[in-house]
C-alpha cells in the first residue's frame, strides 16, 4: 500500500471519529479548557494507536506531521466554542485560536512522550482479543474508536 493510500485509511478513519464525536456532544454548547485539553489527550493516544496500526509504511516524521493534523482537525470541527473562564465573552472568538495554537504545541510534546511509552511499555504490541486494524467501512467498529467514545463521554460535561 502507498504512503498516500495509508494516509487516507487513516484520514477516513479519524472522519469516522469525528463524526461519531459530533453526535456523542452534540448537545453541549460550550466545552471547558479543562474539558478540550483531557480530550486531546485521549484523542492523541488513539490517534496515535491508529496511525501505528494502520502506517506501518510511514516514517516517523510522517506519523508525527499526520497526527498533528488528523488531531487539528478534530480540534476544528468539535471545539468551536471553548470557554474561557478568564477572558470576556466578546473577546473568545479572538483568543481562540491563540488556544489552540498552544494546545498544539503541548500535543506536539504529548505525541513525543506518548510513543515512547508505549514503545517501551508494549501497547503497540496486538493484544489477543481486540482486533485492532478493522477494516474501514466494513460493519465492524474499530475498538480503539468505540473505546475513545466511551471515555468522551465519562469526560464531556451534560
Amino acid at each position: 500500500m502507498s504512503d498516500e493510500s495509508t494516509k487516507e485509511l487513516i484520514r477516513i478513519e479519524v472522519e469516522n471519529l469525528i463524526a461519531e464525536t459530533k453526535k456523542a456532544v452534540s448537545d453541549v454548547k460550550r466545552f471547558a479548557v479543562s474539558e478540550v485539553w483531557k480530550i486531546l489527550q485521549l484523542l492523541t493516544a488513539v490517534v496515535i494507536r491508529l496511525i501505528e496500526n494502520f502506517g506501518k509504511d510511514l516514517s516517523s516524521p510522517e506519523k508525527k506531521k499526520l497526527a498533528l493534523e488528523l488531531i487539528g482537525s478534530f480540534y476544528d470541527q468539535i471545539f468551536i466554542r471553548v470557554d474561557l473562564p478568564w477572558v470576556p465573552s466578546v473577546l473568545e472568538p479572538i483568543i481562540h485560536s491563540h488556544v489552540k495554537s498552544f494546545l498544539m504545541i503541548l500535543v506536539s510534546s504529548g505525541i513525543d512522550a506518548m510513543v515512547a511509552t508505549f514503545r517501551q511499555i508494549g501497547v503497540f504490541q496486538p493484544k489477543e482479543k481486540e482486533v485492532l486494524e478493522a477494516a474501514v467501512g466494513m460493519a465492524e467498529k474499530n475498538p480503539i474508536v468505540e473505546n475513545f467514545l466511551k471515555d468522551l463521554k465519562t469526560i464531556v460535561r451534560k
